[in-house]
């Protein structure tokens, strides 16, 4: 061992650390924390981990290929004892501290898959898991969430480690045997890597895309093409002026990348190009022949504090997402300042795992000087995380089999299908429902607090000979008041959704309409242009547009109903229902403040409906509510989330609703 040891060190030049990639580190970590804390305008903030990844092919294959260069051969153990020190310590620990935080704060439904979750991370596997359970990376939900996602470009990076010296060796033994230089042979063998790899990426992010997101074969050429510039000779620098303009573009493309590129985006495809290329550019550009002082952009990369952040890169990515899904759960909101708080918290935890945990580990001596140590070590520390990861996933599973009937509480919702889908009217898709072929047509409008009634309010349509034509969307307000969600952000084609529905209104002029929508945007009304709003101009612009609707539909129907809100708890009742003792009359909620979060914007309502004709009126709150609001109906969830209510217990109150469309169409 200390004659490898002493050949590497031999091999390896004295200028051989790059503070400018160390500084660069920055700019991969940085997007990463702010995209996931939900800070506005980094919407491409995803892409840092492209950054990591050809920052790690770069400096992996420099040491191998100098290795093999130098040796004719690579010491693999020696080589993956190193990734072993750097990596293992601190992603063990933070591991073990966020399950129990974990078991802790979320329900104990989601301990088996915690569990789940938690191994996969331990043996780095995690980005198969997720890519074989199609998460979507991008539309995480931080009430349903998994404080270990993060760790799938950990596992693509393990992989990575564990394949590319095999790589090399194998490409170093064909050239001794075809009697050819070995760096011909790699700059086939990377170039192969690449063309391969990106057609795989192209085609998997438009048929495979959580295939294509999160293994290593559609990643593969990020790394390679990191490969490819670690192999250049420093002949090829071109001038000074040339490399500080390469680095100072590269710079520009990047951040670009990450304020201009969004989330719809296929990805990675071809928009990981411009991520990889950029950092290739900042990489190039920072290269140096011997003596020469780095141009002046790799020496700003270079500076103490990017350094000093860099250093913490690592360690802050390990940490930042269970510190903002925990965070995000425990405070019930994904609003960004407190998101934001917990990923600077997580800058904390980031510091003190890196001084007493990462480089204590990494450079112990009895650990650097022994192979052996350094395996049983890990294995040790792994096996003991396995461990727990079983009772965590064993105590999941008990509460599953006590709990069943809320195992799969969030999915009992109305089915997306209609009865039957024509495009008669102005060339756009109408969903029908009930009985499909009657004179007498229903129109339903609102966000998703319509959408929970739609199967119940079909079948009851059924039974009276109703048509009900169906138009709803998520957190897109019937009366057409603009709002945002709790981040700040519009519903997606929401204006243009409401504008088709009055349209087909006008157009089909049905016996009635039917208004159904959540009652609880008040602080989230907000003028056409985002602008903010007091509350006093919400409501008045809430009240406007109620009455609006109320006249425009007046016109266009001749009878208009209401299905005023629900009552909603401000705790997910099946996590409450779950927790040790819970019963469902100790999960209830005072009548009180489960009308609350209603009450504004339904006085507002009653004030714009007063100077209108409502021909029927449904409510809830007295079926749900006496002293207190009930979670469970008999052995019925009452809700799927905190406020939406689920598809059982609708379908329980078909006979009421078909009094309600009696009523309604006269």
């Amino acid at each position: 061992m200390s004659q490898v040891r002493s050949s590497s060190s031999a091999a390896r030049p004295a200028h051989w650390f790059r503070g400018d990639i160390n500084g660069l580190r920055v700019l991969a970590i940085g997007p990463v924390v702010a995209f996931h804390a939900g800070f506005p305008g980094f919407s491409g903030g995803f892409i840092g981990v492209d950054v990591f990844f050809v920052i790690s092919g770069f400096l992996i294959t420099t040491n191998l290929v100098r290795e093999v260069t130098a040796t004719s051969r690579v010491n693999v153990a020696q080589f993956w004892a190193k990734r072993v020190r750097r990596l293992l310590p601190a992603s063990v620990l933070m591991i073990l501290v966020t399950l129990p935080l974990a078991l802790w704060i979320l329900s104990p439904l989601q301990w088996s898959t915690l569990g789940r979750d938690a191994g996969s991370a331990l043996l780095y596997i995690s980005n198969f898991v997720f890519a074989q359970q199609a998460t979507d990376y991008f539309a995480v939900d931080l009430g349903d969430p998994s404080p270990y996602l993060h760790m799938w470009s950990l596992g693509v990076e393990e992989q990575f480690y564990v394949l590319w010296p095999l790589l090399i060796i194998a490409a170093a033994a064909f050239a001794r045997r075809r009697g050819v230089s070995i760096q011909r042979i790699l700059l086939v063998a990377f170039s192969v890597t690449i063309v391969l790899s990106f057609a795989l990426s192209l085609y998997w992010t438009q048929t495979a895309p959580a295939a294509a997101f999160y293994l290593l074969p559609t990643r593969a050429w990020e790394f390679a093409a990191a490969g490819l510039v670690a192999m250049l000779s420093t002949k090829f620098l071109g001038a000074p002026a040339l490399r500080a303009t390469m680095i100072v573009v590269g710079g520009v493309v990047l951040l670009g990348t990450v304020f201009l590129l969004t989330e719809a985006a296929p990805f990675p495809g071809f928009a990981a190009l411009l991520p990889v290329l950029a950092t290739i550019l900042i990489i190039l550009g920072g290269r140096t022949r011997e003596g020469e002082t780095q141009v002046w952009p790799a020496r700003l990369l270079a500076i103490a504090p990017m350094q000093w952040v860099g250093k913490l890169s690592y360690s802050w990515y390990l940490w930042h997402w269970p510190f903002i899904v925990l965070a995000g759960v425990a405070f019930e909101t994904q609003t960004s300042w407190v998101l934001g708080t917990a990923a600077l918290a997580s800058l904390g935890a980031a510091v003190l795992t890196y001084y007493l945990v990462e480089n204590p580990i990494r450079f112990n001596p009895a650990l650097t000087q022994s192979l052996r140590r350094t395996f049983i070590a890990a294995g040790a520390a792994t096996l003991v995380g396995l461990l727990a990861v079983g009772g965590a996933i064993v105590q999941g599973n008990n509460a599953g089999e006590r709990y069943a009937v809320f195992q799969d509480v969030r999915l009992d919702r109305p089915a997306p299908e209609c009865d039957r889908e024509t495009t008669m009217v102005l060339d756009i898709a109408l969903c029908e429902m009930g009985a499909v072929d009657s004179p007498v047509t229903v129109v339903l409008v609102g966000d998703s607090h319509a959408g929970q009634w739609k199967d119940a309010l079909a079948e009851a349509a059924k039974q009276e000979d109703i048509r009900l034509v169906v138009r709803w969307l998520t957190a897109c307000a019937a009366i057409g008041a603009d709002t945002v969600s709790t981040r700040g952000t519009f519903t997606e084609g929401c204006p243009s959704f409401v504008e088709e529905t009055r349209a087909i209104i006008q157009e089909i002029e049905p016996d009635a309409v039917l208004i159904s929508q959540a009652e609880a945007y008040d602080g989230r009304i907000v003028e056409p242009d985002g602008g903010e709003l007091d509350l006093p101009a919400q409501l008045d612009l809430w009240r406007s547009s109620y009455d609006e609707t109320l006249t425009l539909f007046k016109q266009w129907s001749p009878r208009v109903g209401i299905i005023q809100d629900n009552p909603r708890v401000d705790y997910d009742p099946s996590t409450c229902l779950v927790e040790p003792g819970a019963t469902a009359e100790s999960c209830a909620s005072p009548r009180d403040e489960a009308l609350d979060a209603t009450a504004v914007l339904q006085e507002v309502a009653r004030e714009a409906m007063a100077g209108h004709e409502i021909d029927a009126f449904f409510t809830t709150n007295d079926v749900l509510c006496d002293e207190y609001c009930k979670v469970m109906d008999g052995d019925i969830p009452v809700y799927r989330d905190y406020n939406h209510l689920t598809r059982s217990w609708t379908m329980t109150q078909v006979p009421e609703l078909r009094k309600m469309l009696v009523e309604l169409v006269g």
